[in-house]
């Protein structure tokens, strides 16, 4: 079944029950959505602000063009991953070493969504920073933020969530039941089984326990769970009682914070010993956690891993422990595993535990990993089954790796980080996958263990390659390559010799790549892993394109896709495709390039594989303006930016670019294709993201010198430089031209328009210039660059290119020299 890549308008989860009151304080929370960008949902844990923030972004789904997108953080313990889970709920890749901040501001610039950061208190100071360099980057933008304290920077407001309404001290049954607090308690205890209503005989006890909870949403759904076995008296008695027992304790909390861990106490109280020994277990869990690895991680003394399915069970149903059917995962409410951890903590039990997560997701993605890219005889839905386990998972993997860094385990840590290597490269985490190979590998402890260090030194390789980091990794690989060698593993040094032959191969050292290549085949043949044989006979097809030998690559390529199939991985396949297509176009043998590069987008597309999908559809338009089938290019062209657009990507954009480019060329038409050549190059030089291409300027440009003149194709392609992103795509696509109109042709030759440089069109007075315009003359004069005259006007080089475009369209000339002549002469520069 193919599974279309489709553009949603929201990620927001399906509300797990009925939710209850705060109809006045949501219509006015909206409103104020409305007027202000940062609005922060504030109070202590238990009162619902996360459940008030869904509510909000719910109704405000129709009011963002752009979407609205929910970003939970009550997982992330490191603050440097903050933009990394962002960037992942808003589809942001990766783009090269990019910065993955600036990628993400470049893809809010100029929309209008909304963005909800939920749970920020733990990591106030890093949300904070992020908030404020957005708002003030993305003017369209708005922040919808919950945090047990305020973000406090310049323009937000605080909404304190107050908690559910109280029932009157003398109300009748009837009033009693319409209150919120009232409501809410109801309504989870019918779903807990015990339908409770109000009488006469228990509406006094019910309203008592609503003020004893001071109406806070968490404690009122924790007591409502015990309605089948107890009565809202004898609930109300026993939190008493904890109330008095925390206030005798001399508790220094907050009114409603005691009140929540007064809540929590009582309930953790019922609980059975081996219920209260799983319950502080499970805070090791920083999301959600698999059944399997709870048995494995939280069993032990006092609590055998056959009995943890039925006590995590009883905790489920106590509403400690929440369950999702779709996921078959667990989790633990925020506020309830803080107050678990505590109760870890006092039981001596957190380093214990902590390691034991750290060895067990290690052995847990250890196994996954391997099955995803060395296990024969598994099917892809078998090996995508195993990637989406490993991200289920991924909050816990953090978690377990930042404990391996602090605690000195390279062990473990190795493990965990090299079973994750399929999910990061797979997904697009390069840059964290990255970071955690390299604090893993400078722990002292990781210098004796030379095979593991060696993975490690060969995934980062890998991770540097895919964003075009030669640098790290040809060092990566060089040492990983030293250290297997001397470990006799046939099967881990066939992988390092294909990322080393592809890393030769970037650099230029077609012999030495080929020689690696060959030798990472004969490996790979020998231990029987398809994986590593298909991508040998994958580079050694680009060898052969490099070395001009179209046959020998094309049937180097086939064999890789062909044993690809036969191993079972169609993301293998799928890259196999795109890149023979690359080979095949840069050997100008465009039937094969068409076909592969459509092959390769209907996977992407089976996959919702967005990045390759873009990729491909960019790499195919160029292909098809060549062949001459204008509709057919544009429309997957057009595709291609769309689909970048929703992702932040820069280079198929460019690369779409440049295929609009040839497509206007093959057209005659050589002022849009200029233009478009050079706004794909000021792209590329302001983002630092070198497109991969067989197309070049240069012949365009000698030809254009020869029909219009160096002076006009000068104009032509400072016009183009200057042009943004928008404006340059509309008017590659639509014909669109800028706002600054089109260049007027030039007098006569170029070598005419410098000879009449003084007495010409252009010999009239400086006013035709804006002061803006005349001091750009000034700096020009100076031999500055439109880089340059950024910096020194404050203003981007797309800005000051853009009024070097207008100069020269207003003087009439073609180059930058006729301009200082011009302006030293009318005394411009005085």
């Amino acid at each position: 079944m193919r599974i279309m890549v489709t553009l949603l308008r929201h990620n927001l989860p399906a509300e797990p029950d009925r939710f209850i009151g705060r109809e006045r304080d949501l219509e006015e929370l909206c409103g104020l959505v409305g007027e202000v960008r940062l609005l922060t949902l504030s109070g202590v844990g238990g009162t619902g602000k996360t459940r008030c923030a869904l509510q909000i972004a719910a109704r405000l789904v129709p009011s963002f063009p752009d979407g609205v997108w929910l970003a939970e953080l009550s997982r992330l313990t490191r603050a440097d991953l903050l933009v990394h889970e962002i960037t992942k709920v808003l589809g942001v890749h990766e783009e090269g070493v990019r910065p993955l901040l600036d990628t993400l501001v470049d893809f809010l610039r100029g929309k209008k969504p909304l963005l909800v950061l939920d749970n920020c208190e733990h990591l106030v100071e890093a949300c904070a920073e992020l908030a404020e360099r957005l708002l003030t980057s993305c003017e369209d933008l708005r922040l919808l933020v919950t945090s047990r304290e305020p973000l406090k920077i310049p323009g937000e407001l605080v909404w304190r969530v107050p908690p559910l309404a109280l029932p009157g001290p003398a109300e009748a049954a009837e009033e009693v039941e319409r209150v919120e607090s009232v409501q809410l308690f109801l309504d989870r205890a019918r779903s807990a089984g015990s339908g409770l209503a109000v009488t006469g005989a228990n509406a006094g006890d019910i309203a008592r326990l609503c003020h004893a909870l001071d109406g806070l949403p968490l404690a009122l759904e924790l007591a409502a769970a015990r309605t089948a076995a107890m009565s809202p008296g004898q609930i109300s008695a026993r939190v008493n009682d904890r109330f008095q027992l925390l206030t005798a304790s001399g508790r220094t909390a907050p009114a409603r914070q005691r009140t929540l861990l007064a809540t929590l106490e009582w309930s953790h109280d019922l609980l059975s010993p081996h219920e209260q020994v799983l319950f502080r277990r499970l805070a090791v869990f920083s999301g959600p956690f698999t059944l399997d690895l709870a048995e494995s991680v939280c069993a032990g003394p006092s609590l055998a891993a056959a009995q943890v399915l039925d006590v995590l069970s009883g905790l489920v149903d106590k509403s400690l422990v929440l369950f999702d059917q779709g996921s078959s995962c667990y989790r633990l409410l925020e506020s309830a595993r803080q107050f678990a951890a505590g109760k870890l903590e006092s039981a001596g039990e957190t380093r214990q535990l902590r390691d034991r997560l750290l060895h067990g997701l290690a052995d847990l993605a250890h196994h996954h990993g391997r099955d995803v890219w060395a296990t024969p005889g598994l099917t892809w839905p078998q090996r995508y089954a195993r990637l989406l386990a490993l991200q289920d998972l991924l909050g816990n993997a953090r978690e377990a790796l930042s404990w391996a860094v602090r605690s000195g385990m390279a062990e473990p840590g190795l493990r965990l980080a090299c079973g994750y290597m399929p999910l990061w490269a797979g997904f697009g985490e390069l840059t964290e996958g990255r970071r955690w190979y390299e604090s893993l590998l400078a722990l002292p402890a990781a210098r004796p263990l030379r095979d593991l260090s060696a993975e490690a030194l060969l995934h980062h390789a890998n991770l540097a390659y895919e964003q075009q980091d030669a640098a790290a990794c040809g060092e990566s690989a060089a040492r990983a390559l030293e250290l297997r060698r001397a470990t006799g593993d046939d099967f881990m040094l066939a992988f390092t010799l294909v990322i080393a032959g592809m890393y030769e191969g970037t650099k230029g050292d077609i012999a030495l790549a080929a020689e690696r290549g060959e030798e990472a085949l004969e490996l790979a043949l020998r231990v029987g892993n398809g994986l590593i044989e298909a991508s040998a006979r994958l580079l050694l097809s680009g060898v052969a394109a490099f070395q001009g030998l179209r046959r020998e690559s094309l049937t180097r390529g086939e064999e890789a896709i062909e044993v690809y199939s036969r191993f079972g991985h169609l993301w293998g396949v799928t890259r196999a495709h795109l890149e023979l297509g690359r080979f095949a176009d840069y050997l100008g043998d465009l039937d094969s390039a068409r076909r592969h590069l459509e092959e390769c987008a209907e996977l992407a597309e089976e996959m919702a594989a967005k990045p390759v999908l873009a990729t491909s559809l960019g790499l195919l338009g160029a292909v098809l303006a060549r062949q001459g089938e204008a509709e057919r290019a544009r429309a997957r062209l057009a595709r291609c930016v769309t689909l970048s657009r929703s992702m932040g990507q820069h280079l198929p954009i460019i690369s779409a670019l440049v295929a609009l480019a040839v497509l206007a060329e093959k057209q005659h038409d050589l002022e849009t294709a200029v233009r478009l050549w050079a706004a794909a190059k000021a792209m590329e030089e302001r983002l630092g993201l070198p497109v991969w291409t067989s197309a070049t300027p240069e012949p365009l440009l000698a030809r254009a010198r020869a029909q219009a003149g160096d002076g006009q194709v000068q104009l032509w392609w400072t016009m183009g430089g200057g042009m943004t992103e928008e404006e340059a795509l509309r008017y590659g696509l639509r014909g669109e031209r800028p706002a600054q109109g089109a260049p007027r042709p030039a007098a006569g030759s170029a070598a005419g328009s410098a000879a009449g440089s003084a007495s010409g069109a252009a010999s009239g007075p400086a006013s035709v210039l804006t002061p803006r315009e005349r001091e750009i003359v000034v700096l020009i004069s100076r031999g500055l660059s439109n880089r340059a005259i950024g910096e020194e006007l404050f203003i981007s080089p797309a800005t000051a290119a853009r009024h070097v475009a207008n100069i020269l369209l207003k003087l009439n000339f073609g180059s930058r020299t006729q301009v200082a002549a011009w302006a030293a002469e009318h005394g411009v520069l005085h």
